[in-house]
C-alpha cells in the first residue's frame, strides 16, 4: 500500500526540520504516539532508531536509513501484523515563511488478496487522515508548545495530550 499527502505547514521549514530530526522527540507532535523511546545512541542522522508506542497500545519501529539535510528524511519501518513492515519519507519544500510537507509511505500489508482489498479500502483513507492531523500538531506545537491529540483535540502541552518523554 501506497500513501502520499502533502500539506502545507505555516511554519519556516528550518523549525519543520528540527521537529522531525529530533528522533525521539515525535511524541511533542504526533497525536497518536504516546512516547517514542530512542533504542539507538544517536537521536539523528543515519542509523537513529525509535519505538513509537501508540494510545492503542501498538507500537512500530522507524530507523532512519537517508538523511537529505533539511530536505528529507528516510526511514524503514517495522509494524506488528497485518502489516510486515514498509518505509517511508518525509520531504520538505520552503515555500517563504511556510513549508510544503509531503510524507509518502510504503507498508506492506501481509493476509493475501484480503490484505490487499483492506489496505486499498481503509488502510490509506485512515493513513492520509493520521497524517494530515499529524501536520496539523505539527504546526500547532510549533507555534503553541502544544499537542492535538488523536480525537483532534488542541491542548496547551503534549502533557495535556497524554503524551510522556521517553
Amino acid at each position: 500500500m501506497r500513501a502520499e499527502l502533502t500539506k502545507r505547514v505555516n511554519a519556516p521549514s528550518q523549525e519543520v526540520w528540527a521537529a522531525f530530526n529530533d528522533w525521539g522527540g515525535v511524541w511533542r507532535f504526533q497525536p497518536w504516539v504516546v512516547r517514542s523511546p530512542l533504542l539507538s545512541q544517536n537521536n539523528e542522522g543515519v542509523g537513529a532508531k525509535r519505538r513509537c508506542e501508540f494510545v492503542d497500545k501498538t507500537s512500530i519501529v522507524e530507523t532512519v536509513t537517508k538523511i537529505e539535510d533539511g530536505r528529507a528524511v528516510h526511514m524503514s519501518l517495522e509494524a506488528p501484523k497485518p502489516m510486515k513492515g514498509g518505509a517511508s519519507v518525509i520531504r520538505l519544500t520552503p515555500r517563504g515563511d511556510a513549508t510544503d510537507v509531503t510524507v509518502e509511505v510504503d507498508i506492506e500489508i501481509g493476509m493475501g488478496p484480503l490484505g490487499a482489498i483492506m489496505s486499498n479500502l481503509m488502510m490509506k483513507p485512515m493513513m492520509k487522515k493520521r497524517v494530515s492531523l499529524m501536520l496539523d500538531s505539527l504546526e500547532h506545537h510549533l507555534k503553541t508548545g502544544g499537542k492535538i491529540d488523536s480525537k483532534g483535540v488542541k491542548h496547551k502541552s503534549p502533557a495535556a495530550a497524554g503524551a510522556v518523554p521517553a
